[in-house]
C-alpha cells in the first residue's frame, strides 16, 4: 500500500510524512508557509538526499530553519555551503555518509542518531560555525579528534553508544579547540586511552569515558579547566594519577570497576574534588585509606558503598564531608570523632557492631543503620550529641 504524502503545520512547525520525491516531485514544499521555523520529515522515501531541494521552501527574508529527518531510507546526504539550515537532526536512518560543502556558515547543530555510519564524515571540518556535534547509537569504530580541532565554535562532542575502539589526535599547528567544553565517549569499546589527546583542549570541563572496556590510561591529564571526569563502569583494577594537573576537578566517578585500593596520588592531584564516587569496587580497609580520604578538604559527598571495607575510623580529624554512603560493606565498626553539623552516614546493609559519631556542636548528625545488627539514635531527653546504639533483632530482606 502506497501512502499519500501528508503536510501538517501548526504555528511555526511543519511535518511532511511519506514523501517520495521521485514520484510526487517537490510541490509539497511550495505549500510550506514562509513563517516555518521547524521542518520535520517522517518516512522520507529517498536514498540520496541533496538538501538543496529544501530551497523550494520559500522562507521570509534571511530566515533560517531547523530540520529533522526520522525513519527514512536516506543513505547519503549532501549539504551545500549556502544552506539556510541551522540545525539538522537525523534519527533512525540508513545513513552511511554525508558530505558538507566547504564554507558552510549556517549549520550550528548536527545530530545523527541510529545510523549506519562507520566513521565520522571528513567534511565535518568544513562546518566552521558548528557548535554541537552528536553521532550516537551508530557504528563508528575509530575517531581522530584532530578532525574537529579547528572548529573554533564547537563546544560539545557526543559520540556515545558507538563501536569506538581506537581514539587518536593527529596534531596540527596553531590554536586548537578554543571553546570545547564537553566530550562524551561513553558506551564504546575503548580498552586504553592516551590522555595527552585531551591536553590541548584548554576549555574542556567534562570528559566521559564511562561504560567502555578501559583497563589502563596512558600518560597524564594536564587540564586545569576540567570539572568532571567519568571513568565508571570500566575494568580498572588500579589507577595512577601522579603528575596529573586537574587541580579544579570537582566531580570524579570511578564506580563500578575492580579497584583494590585508592588510585595513587589521588589526594595530591585532585584537591578540589567535592563529589567522589568509588562505589562497587573491591576496596578493602588498610592503614591509609581513611587518612588519605581525609585530605580531600572540599569533599562533601563520598559514595564508597558496595566494597569490602571492614571499618571506618576518622579519629581527631575534622571531616568536610556532609554525606558518606557506606552501605553494603562488611563493616564492623565506624568511629568519627569530629563530624560537622548535619553530617549524614548511610551504614545500612552492613554487619556493623559499633558506631561512634561525635558532632562538633549540639546539632544532630544523621545515621542510617537499616538492616544491621544494631539500631542507633540520639538521646533527645539528654540533649546529647552522643549516638546511642542497641541491638536490632528485626529481620531484613532488602539487602542483596
Amino acid at each position: 500500500m502506497v501512502l499519500a504524502v501528508l503536510l501538517q503545520c501548526e504555528h511555526v512547525t511543519c511535518t511532511i510524512s511519506n514523501w517520495t520525491p521521485s514520484v510526487e516531485g517537490s510541490s509539497v514544499l511550495k505549500n510550506v508557509p514562509n513563517s516555518v521555523q521547524y521542518l520535520n520529515f517522517r518516512y522520507l522515501n529517498i536514498t540520496t538526499l541533496n538538501f538543496e531541494v529544501l530551497d523550494r521552501v520559500m522562507l521570509s527574508n534571511d530566515a533560517t530553519i531547523e530540520t529533522s529527518i526520522q525513519y527514512s531510507r536516506v543513505e547519503q546526504g549532501y549539504m551545500s555551503s549556502h544552506t539556510n539550515i541551522t540545525s539538522l537532526l537525523l534519527i533512525d536512518t540508513n545513513l552511511i555518509d554525508i558530505e558538507f560543502e566547504p564554507h558552510n556558515s549556517m549549520l550550528k547543530m548536527l545530530t545523527i542518531i541510529q545510523s549506519q555510519l562507520i566513521r565520522v564524515p571528513d567534511s565535518i571540518n568544513q562546518l566552521a560555525f558548528l557548535q554541537v556535534l552528536a553521532i550516537v547509537r551508530s557504528l563508528v569504530d575509530s575517531v581522530d579528534l584532530g578532525l574537529f580541532c579547528k572548529l573554533q565554535y564547537l563546544h560539545y562532542i557526543n559520540l556515545m553508544h558507538n563501536k569506538i575502539a581506537f581514539l587518536s589526535h593527529s596534531r596540527t599547528s596553531g590554536v586548537e579547540f578554543l571553546k570545547l567544553w564537553d566530550i562524551n565517549l561513553s558506551h564504546n569499546l575503548l580498552t586504553t586511552v592516551r590522555l595527552d589527546i585531551f591536553n590541548g583542549m584548554k576549555a574542556l570541563r567534562t570528559i566521559s569515558l564511562s561504560n567502555n572496556r578501559l583497563h589502563s590510561l596512558d600518560g597524564q591529564l594536564l587540564l586545569s579547566s576540567l570539572k568532571k571526569l567519568e571513568l565508571s563502569h570500566n575494568r580498572f583494577s588500579e589507577l595512577n594519577f601522579c603528575n596529573w594537573n586537574v587541580s579544579n576537578l570537582a566531580d570524579l566517578y570511578i564506580n563500578n570497576n575492580t579497584l583494590r585500593w585508592l588510585p595513587v596520588c589521588i589526594e595530591e592531584t585532585m584537591p578540589s574534588v567535592s563529589y567522589l564516587n568509588l562505589a562497587s569496587n573491591v576496596l578493602s580497609t588498610d592503614d591509609s585509606i581513611w587518612s588519605r580520604l581525609a585530605k580531600f578538604h572540599q569533599l562533601t559527598l563520598l559514595d564508597i558503598s558496595y566494597n569490602r571495607l571492614t571499618s571506618m575510623v576518622w579519629a581527631n580529624i575534622t571531616l568536610s564531608s556532609r554525606y558518606i554512603n557506606m552501605n553494603n560493606n562488611p563493616v564492623k565498626y565506624i568511629n568519627i570523632s569530629m563530624a560537622i553539623d548535619g553530617f549524614h552516614v548511610d551504614a545500612g546493609c552492613t554487619t556493623i557492631e559499633q558506631l561512634t559519631i561525635i558532632s562538633m556542636s549540639s546539632n544532630e548528625t544523621y545515621t542510617d543503620t537499616y538492616c544491621t545488627p544494631i539500631r542507633c539514635s540520639y538521646n533527645s531527653e539528654r540533649n546529647s550529641n552522643q549516638l546511642q546504639c542497641g541491638k536490632n533483632v528485626e529481620e531484613c530482606e532488602m539487602c542483596i
